[in-house]
């Protein structure tokens, strides 16, 4: 039984086909797709996660299609895509319960609108809650490990796993979770009760004046280097604005590459070959990059 069947035959989601990874990445680029899987529930999820990996079937994990660059070759395999998923949180006495499903945006201004402050460094974070785990994702020197108690997965037999902070392994835009097979499904922080509705806007509009928040992109390119922001090194190689094809560092924040109209894989992959070597080999310094491949 093929997965397509097997998704049919337990009512576990729907299944599409023709869809490419242009129309649900952030940067705009990526090819055909063979199968998008979106499924009815959490339980769903646990079955056809078990499905593919006892079948030792490809497959790549879609939240939002942040930090995401996908080639325009087709994918030969499942897009497990978690963007449909119904997403909740709840708070008792010091605890917020919330779903890896949640957008982190919104996730940081509905906790701002309650009062509830400690998470609204996320308001700069693009993506999905559980993308954000899976990073370890921080802004404004705050990371997502500093608040977070437990987190709760999927394993590769399609059990529900939870995990103590210590155990994930947190580290520089890292985690454990890049190096097992599992789906981040909720998580609970540790908060506190303080009024943030002011930063969070106070910051957006100092956003939409250094990032290129309206244009196609993938958030930031690379990590920052300990002794250095990563923009910098790239704006004193000269490259800000520089083109290749469609892809071009943007003028307004040179950390970020932006798809000016039908940028490519492999235009947006050569800026950042590009930058890398020049920075190593002009200042002997080794950028990381930040981004999530897709061959």
């Amino acid at each position: 039984m093929s997965f397509e069947q097997y998704v049919i035959e337990y009512d576990l989601g729907s299944i599409e086909k023709n869809k490419t990874f242009k129309e649900l990445t952030t940067i705009g680029c990526g090819g055909n797709i063979k199968v998008l899987f979106s499924p009815n529930s959490i339980e769903c999820l646990c079955k056809a996660f078990k499905y593919i990996n006892d079948n030792n079937l490809k497959y790549f994990i879609l939240g939002n299609g942040s930090n995401v660059l996908a080639s325009d070759e087709f994918f030969d395999g499942i897009v497990i895509n978690l963007r449909k998923q119904k997403y909740d949180f709840y708070v008792e006495e010091d605890i917020l319960f919330v779903s890896a499903f949640y957008p982190t945006v919104k996730l940081a201004y509905d906790l701002a609108s309650l009062e509830i402050g400690d998470l609204s460094f996320l308001g700069g974070i693009p993506g999905l809650l559980g993308g954000a785990i899976y990073n370890n994702c921080g802004a404004y020197k705050q990371e997502i490990s500093k608040s977070l108690i437990e987190v709760s997965y999927i394993n590769n037999c399609g059990e529900i796993v939870n995990i103590s902070n210590k155990e994930c392994g947190f580290g520089y835009r890292n985690s454990i979770f890049h190096y097992v097979n599992s789906i981040i499904i909720s998580a609970k922080f540790k908060i506190k009760r303080i009024d943030t509705k002011e930063i969070l806007d106070k910051r957006r509009k100092e956003r939409l004046l250094s990032q290129p928040l309206d244009t196609k992109n993938m958030g930031s390119i690379f990590k920052n280097n300990p002794l250095i922001p990563a923009w910098k090194i790239i704006d004193s190689l000269g490259l800000r604005g520089f083109r290749i094809g469609d892809a071009a560092i943007s003028s307004k924040h040179a950390n970020f590459i932006i798809n000016m109209g039908n940028a490519k894989f492999n235009d947006i992959y050569n800026m950042i070959n590009l930058i890398e070597k020049r920075s190593l080999n002009e200042y002997g310094i080794k950028l990381v990059s930040e981004i999530t491949y897709v061959k």
